[in-house]
């Protein structure tokens, strides 16, 4: 079939206007809130979108800026494309080391029980909280031990998914944002896998096209109780 599927970080939130907009399907995240899947059918084809909602910690210090813009109500899971020829896990933003204290045992769960032939993610894997240009909370991570956790996540995460293709998220880029900032060249800067010691097994993309090996989207919620803890089952949506 060729590449009939395009993922990025962002395209807008409306997962309507997203399915009716292209040719081909589409995947995003950004959008904490958009946790769906919306199909639009015209005379040739059936396309659809899925926005596949976030794992980050929706109590951490680094997500309060969000309850009044990007995500009032963040819905955690991820996303999967079931195909004949091999399931596709598509991991939501992640927001490292703001992650839901769970969500690493939710995706190794996912990749044990559907076993993907291959894994993407919708990028924004860092939150970059610290240097950020929204004010940082007080009670947050220092600078320095942000970056040390998030890259000993990284690793973890590595370790699970060794091969990955990332749509770099706004939250990704603000180590180059913030050279831009001062005038720096991006050229000085280390590439993704380099400045979090990762190995070369993740691509680091704005945008990626890839055959959905006509697949049928879903959705996988992150069950949680009253505690906030995930509830260790997971379902189809």
């Amino acid at each position: 079939m060729g590449s009939d599927c395009l993922m990025v970080h962002s395209i807008s939130s409306s997962i309507l206007r997203n399915a009716t907009r292209f040719s081909h399907h589409s995947v995003q995240g950004h959008y904490h809130g958009n946790f769906g899947i919306e199909w639009f059918g015209d005379v040739n084809q059936c396309r659809w979108s899925m926005s596949v909602g976030c794992l980050m910690d929706p109590e951490s210090p680094a997500a309060r800026y969000g309850r009044t813009q990007v995500f009032k109500v963040p819905i955690l899971g991820c996303g999967l494309i079931v195909s004949d020829k091999g399931n596709t896990l598509i991991l939501p933003d992640m927001h490292l080391p703001y992650q839901h204290k769970d969500s690493f045992d939710f995706i190794l769960a996912l990749r044990d029980y559907y076993e993907p032939r291959r894994v993407l993610c919708v990028g924004d894997i860092f939150d970059n909280h610290r240097p950020s240009y929204h004010e940082p909370e007080g009670d947050c991570l220092s600078e320095e031990d942000e970056y040390l956790l998030a890259k000993k996540n990284a690793n973890e995460l590595q370790d699970m998914f060794p091969k990955m293709v990332i749509t770099r998220g706004n939250h990704d880029d603000l180590p180059i944002r913030k050279a831009k900032s001062a005038n720096l060249p991006i050229s000085m800067l280390s590439d993704m896998n380099s400045l979090y010691e990762l190995g070369s097994g993740w691509s680091w993309v704005y945008e990626h096209y890839f055959d959905s090996w006509e697949g049928s989207p879903v959705l996988i919620p992150f069950h949680t109780n009253k505690r906030g803890r995930w509830t260790k089952s997971f379902t189809m949506l």
